[in-house]
Order: C-alpha cells, then structure tokens, then sequence
C-alpha cells in the first residue's frame, strides 16, 4: 500500500473557543506533517467535553489513519480527554506502575520529586501507549486500533510541549506502525521578489505550473518579500538533486529568471549572517518604521557579533538630523520617506559605525499617515557601501505587523545582494 497517510487533528480546550488562548499547535502540525510526507486532512476546535471529543474522535477516525489531538490530559478536574479516550475504545482506567515510571521521570527532568498521591497521571486506560514528555509532566496517550488500523495520540496543549511530544514520542511511533506508508518527503522551493503571482502563472510563465507538476505536487506561497513556488515529492537524496537541477533548468530558461533570489528555503537573516562571515566585512543599519526589527533578525543568530557592528533607530525626523547627519533641508524637500533621505541616512550610518555596507529603512507602516503619493506599505530602502549608495522606493500590503516584516526582510535581502555583486 503506497497511498499517503491522512491526518486529523483535534485541538480541545474551552480556552481556546471563547478567545482566553490562541491555538499555536494547528499551525505547527500542519507545517510539520507537510514536511514528514503526511497529508493534514482537518483539523476541529471543540470543547473539553465528552460528548464533543466522542463526536470528533467518529469523525475523525472515519476520515483518517492518524488522530491527533492536544489539550485535556493535565490533572485538573476539567481535563476529559483520557477518560473519554478509554471510553471510546471500550477501555478501563487503572493504576499502572510503568506510567508511574514515566511519570516520575517526567518530574526528575525538572528537578522535581513525584508522589502518586499528588495526582491521577499513573492512572491511565488499560492497554494504551503511554509515551514520555520531553517539556512537561503529563505522559502522552496513545492506542493503535488494529481491527481499524487506526492511531490515535494525544498531547498536552501548551505549544512547547506538544511540538516536542509530536517530534520526538508520536512520530517515531507513526514510523513504527505505518512504516511501509511512510516515504522519505523531498522539496525543492524557488523564492521570488518583486512580481506578483498572478502575473508569474499568467503572463510570464503560463505553462510553468504544469511543467513543474511533472516532478510531484506544486503549491504557491506568498511570503514576506515575494512569492514562493514549491515542488514536493517523495523520493531519496538523490531523486531531490536531479529533479531540482531540471527545476532549476526550467526556472533559468524562462522570464522568471530575474525575479528569483534563492533556490531553497534558507531564512534572509541566515543567509546575509553567513555571506558577512563568508566575505569577512561587517554592516550596519538605520530604521526608523522597523523600529530596530531588522537589527533583532539579525542579533537572533549566533555568530553576529562578528559582522554586525550596530543599530541606530531614527525614528523622528530630529533624530535623522542628529544622529545619522540626514540634512533638514532635504526632509524638507522630498519628505522623510523617500529615496534621498533614505540615501543620507545609509550613508549616515555608515559613517557612524565605521561599517563595510550599511542600509537604512525609512516609511509608512500604517494604517495612518499616507498620502495618495505616498499611501501606507511605502518604503524607502537605502544602501552604502564602499562602491556606491542609494535606495529603492517599494509599496508592500498588509497590516502594520506585516509590512514592518515585509520592509525588513526586503532591507536584508537588499544587503545580501550588495554583498554579492
């Protein structure tokens, strides 16, 4: 049998429904499955109720291999998933030493002593796989249906600790009973700027989705800075290279050529990190709508201190004058969005901290303070260096959040391309 597994997920918590908690672990299993070669078939937001997770665990398995569900193992009064899960496969709750095992050991990971008096974690549903936490003290459930061939595993719902419970506990045993169905899952993934993608399937490339598919499933993502075009498919090390050198083949040949800035998916702030080491020169910046963002990118990664020589957030037209030397007059001019003030505050900041490159980042997030020259989503992006210095005017859509993202991520690939040339 070679057909892809079905996944449901079933998140269970009154929190999350009436708005106290935003779910995290949805969207962290749908990403995870994509990336395992496992297809993510629903997912249902219920109540910790018996009479709900009897109705999702029906549906679910009816239309699933694999049920997963979070939330409702913890010791309080109101967490039903273990006892409703026993119930449903017509299974008893007893006192069981090798979960007191787990348990325990659950505990000593932080530090802490267990006694069974302190709760019912040991008392689990006869016959069912109890599995460790890696981040917390409830034990994983699980039962695998043989007469269905169905498994169902429940985890905690605080995200930390069901990501790592999904990673290391229930996808090993995924592995174990579905092996023959499980394949080794392939990506290749060209990313995009500047061109929208309507227009990359209509105008510039119209047979491209259909040339693609003849490597395995193709999906469009909008990211950050442009579009992302995805190929998945399964298939060893070696089926990958050859399928993304053809991909790759057909990306060159065509109109899209110019608008692709990686074949891969390495995130921008990694990339501008290691061609800085690569080339041994160091930069800095100046933001003002960032607000100091694409300086954090940066700073998350080990190894920075190296080539990042600092920061300065100008967010006030006063401070552009101060601190990075951008001329009142030409705020005065072309206003403190624009290509010229971008320019004087690169190449501010670069004199500033005596940097190899330096860029600047100058806009409108939102949603207020546009004009119908300059609307929301403006930014200018200016760059120095030792061989030259400028900016670029863009216009990104979305919310304050994420334009303030869209400006950054298009400030570093900007740099990374500076580095190159």
């Amino acid at each position: 049998m070679n057909s892809q597994l079905n996944v449901s997920m079933i998140v269970i918590g009154d929190e999350i429904l009436n708005g106290r908690t935003t779910d995290l672990n949805g969207s962290f299993l749908s990403k995870y499955l994509f990336k395992k070669g496992l297809n993510f078939k629903a997912l249902r937001f219920i109540h910790d109720d018996e009479e709900e997770i009897n109705k999702a665990l029906t549906d679910s398995m009816n239309e699933s291999d694999i049920v997963i569900t979070s939330g409702g193992i913890g010791p309080t009064l109101d967490d039903k998933t273990k006892k409703t899960l026993a119930a449903f496969f017509g299974k008893k709750i007893i006192e069981r030493s090798d979960v007191a095992e787990i348990v325990t050991k659950n505990y000593q990971q932080f530090g802490r002593n267990w006694e069974p008096n302190q709760n019912h974690y040991h008392f689990f549903p006869e016959d069912f796989i109890a599995t460790n936490n890696p981040r917390g003290l409830a034990p994983g459930i699980a039962y695998y249906d043989e007469k269905r061939r169905k498994l169902i595993a429940a985890g905690p719902g605080v995200p930390r600790e069901f990501t790592e419970i999904v990673d290391c506990e229930f996808f090993p045993l995924i592995k174990k009973i579905f092996s023959e169905r499980i394949f080794e899952f392939q990506q290749t993934v060209i990313r995009t700027k500047g061109v929208a993608e309507e227009k990359i399937f209509n105008e510039l490339c119209p047979t491209l989705w259909s040339d693609l598919e003849r490597f395995g499933k193709v999906s469009s993502l909008p990211h950050t800075i442009g579009i992302d075009i995805v190929v998945s498919f399964t298939g060893n090390s070696e089926l990958h290279k050859k399928n993304s050198a053809e991909i790759k083949k057909i990306i060159e040949a065509g109109a899209l050529k110019d608008h692709v800035w990686q074949y891969g998916n390495r995130p921008i702030n990694e990339l501008v990190l290691e061609k800085a080491l690569e080339l041994k020169i160091d930069f800095s910046f100046a933001e003002s709508c960032t607000g100091g963002l694409t300086s954090s990118k940066i700073t998350d990664l080990a190894g920075s201190s190296n080539v990042f020589l600092g920061g300065a957030v100008t967010y006030s037209n006063e401070s552009k004058t101060n601190i990075l030397n951008v001329k009142q007059s030409t705020i005065e001019k072309f206003g403190a969005v624009s290509i010229e003030v971008a320019t004087e505050m690169a190449l501010g900041a670069k004199d500033k901290f005596k940097s190899n490159y330096a860029i600047s980042l100058t806009g409108i997030a939102g949603p207020s303070g546009g004009s119908i020259e300059k609307p929301a989503g403006t930014v200018a992006i200016g760059y120095a260096s030792h061989k030259k210095s400028g900016a670029k005017l863009f216009q990104f859509p979305g919310d304050r959040i994420r334009r303030k993202e869209r400006f950054s991520d298009m400030a570093l690939l900007i740099l990374l391309e500076l580095m190159i040339e």
